[in-house]
């Protein structure tokens, strides 16, 4: 399985729309994908149909349930990463089916703590121990990464074979880049020494001469980096919205917009340089 991880300290630069636009555009390809949801904001799982109000609600609600009702919550909602993380519930008892060679596993509003929550020696390695334990076949998980530079990114470059790092074309794209870097370079060296920036995504692309310019510097700062931009970059469309508005992938949504194409561009070019 070949984990690949969306991560940006910045946020508003497509991770959530470019993880899961790779996730349906592989699994559509006929791989076996396995998303996993890691930003406490869940909109990737909120985008893919799930209702978190039945599979991650307010602990006040969960208080009060009858005994009855309880016990039924606890067979029968799947998981979620953080519990996963806490080793009270079983990773594959995370796993959501969303469609055909698609699953999802919902993340939780908790691993906003997870921080506070995650202290003791060997808290970087959880999510790799859980993955250990993953009964069913992948050929890909993806990662949508949280802006957080936390135990949890931790954990997930612990686990990871690959960062695709999202950037739009902007005044201040480039900032928090260094940092990020740095942090992957920390992991490599102590904990994943196989973990390696695959490259840099341009993603809310205009048509503009400042844009232009700006994706040249998004073009130096790789070069100093030592890593690439991936050639297909990704146009600004309404469609992206109007997709997550409406809870649809998408390629479900409008497989001809303009975005969708750049999405397939982008996953055929990662394809063919995985080769």
């Amino acid at each position: 399985m070949r984990i690949i991880a969306f991560s940006n300290q910045k946020g508003g630069v497509a991770k959530t729309t470019s993880s899961y636009a790779m996730a349906v555009g592989l699994a559509r390809r006929g791989k076996k994908i396995l998303v996993v949801d890691a930003d406490p904001q869940e909109n990737l799982s909120m985008t893919a149909g799930i209702d978190l109000n039945e599979i991650d609600p307010d602990p006040e609600d969960i208080e009060k349930l009858t005994e009855e009702q309880r016990e039924y919550f606890e067979k029968n909602v799947p998981a979620k990463l953080f519990e996963v993380m806490c080793g009270d519930k079983d990773i594959n008892k995370a796993i959501i089916p969303i469609e055909e060679n698609l699953d999802l596993i919902v993340g939780g509003i908790d691993l906003a703590s997870a921080d506070m929550t995650f202290n003791s020696l060997g808290r970087e390695r959880l999510i790799k121990e859980a993955f250990s334990k993953i009964k069913k076949e992948y050929d890909y998980c993806i990662f949508d990464c949280s802006p957080a530079l936390g135990v949890v990114l931790m954990n997930i470059l612990t686990v990871a074979d690959e960062v695709v790092i999202p950037l739009e074309p902007g005044a201040y794209s480039l900032q928090g880049l260094s940092r990020l870097y740095k942090f992957i370079d920390q992991i490599h060296d102590f904990t994943n020494d196989k973990v390696k920036v695959a490259g840099l995504l341009v993603t809310k692309v205009r048509n503009t001469a400042n844009s232009k310019i700006w994706i040249g510097d998004i073009e130096d700062k790789a070069q100093l980096l030592g890593t690439k931009v991936f050639k297909s970059k990704i146009r600004l469309n309404v469609s992206v919205e109007e997709a997550q508005t409406m809870k649809m992938n998408l390629f479900e949504y409008s497989s001809g917009s303009s975005a969708a194409r750049d999405y397939d561009d982008f996953i055929d070019e990662f394809l063919e340089e995985e080769e």
